[in-house]
């Protein structure tokens, strides 16, 4: 393990292997001085893509280029690797209410159920050849919702039924990334190239936010303290919200040439960004 220290509102950070660190909750504690600590995988090759934090303080990682899994211990951050089937691109990565693991086989349009070992538990098949299960939410009722990056599409699966209901969007490409549900039972997720926010309630009504900026590209959606949706655009520079009145309100960030990928709030309210481009995380107020 390393630790670098940085200023205190933006820190600087090399080749750090949680890459999408900022998609989990971040504490208000150390990391809020400064202090960036950067854990080294065997795998240098590693790609870093969904980060879920499990019931016992675990850290796992999904691996889409490398078909794996991997868990990185809460105590003595030892790394265990978990091979996934050839070919699938295993992406999105969350944990249902009673600490079940959920993951989307992107490449094989596939949702999957992993146990605490590692293994496969469960393999269920999306009816829509080339959807490309993406991002992956879960719902108040735990019912598994998922962006079908490659089909255009959202859809939801029922664990208790076995039942799949597919939701077509009538963007293309739309290209769907991240979902996450809001505190009134709707499931929010991003258009990439449609470059707009979506609600989806649990019916399956669409509604859709245009953003200000055109081709923004918007990537993270999370809810924030004020109970409003927050997002992240990849090429508009900015971090945005959606009122509850349905207004969308755009930040630039500052950051000359900034790329945004994932952001969270912490437990005093600051908004951490991290940065594709340049490598920094970034702290609001």
């Amino acid at each position: 393990m390393q630790q670098t220290t940085g200023t205190p509102t933006l820190v600087r950070i090399g080749v750090a292997v949680l890459g999408a660190l900022l998609s989990l909750s971040v504490g208000a504690g150390a990391r809020a001085e400064g202090m960036v600590v950067e854990i080294d995988l065997p795998d240098k090759l590693g790609s870093t893509h969904e980060l879920a934090a499990a019931p016992d303080g675990a850290i796992w990682v999904s691996q889409m280029l490398q078909h794996r899994l991997v868990r990185i211990s809460p105590d003595d951050e030892r790394v265990k690797f978990f091979d996934m089937p050839p070919d699938t691109g295993p992406h999105g990565l969350k944990f249902d209410h009673d600490g079940q693991l959920w993951l989307t086989f992107q490449f094989t349009d596939e949702i999957v159920e992993i146990g605490p070992d590692g293994g496969i538990l469960a393999r269920h098949r999306i009816p829509s050849p080339g959807a490309g299960p993406h991002g992956l939410g879960i719902a108040a009722d735990d019912t598994i919702w998922w962006t079908g990056k490659t089909g255009d599409m959202i859809g939801r699966f029922d664990p208790q039924t076995g039942a799949t209901t597919i939701f077509p969007l009538d963007h293309v490409p739309a290209t769907p990334i991240y979902i996450v549900a809001d505190d009134a039972g709707a499931m929010w997720f991003t258009e990439l190239e449609g470059s707009r926010l979506g609600r989806i309630d649990a019916q399956g009504a669409l509604d859709f936010f245009e953003l200000p900026t055109t081709d923004a590209r918007p990537i993270a959606v999370f809810p924030g303290p004020d109970a409003q949706i927050w997002f992240t655009e990849e090429r508009g520079n900015a971090y945005g919200r959606v009122t509850h009145e349905g207004r969308v309100e755009e930040f630039p960030t500052g950051v000359a040439g900034g790329e945004l990928a994932s952001a969270t709030f912490d437990d005093a309210d600051n908004l951490w960004i991290q940065f594709n481009t340049p490598d920094i995380i970034q702290r609001i107020a």
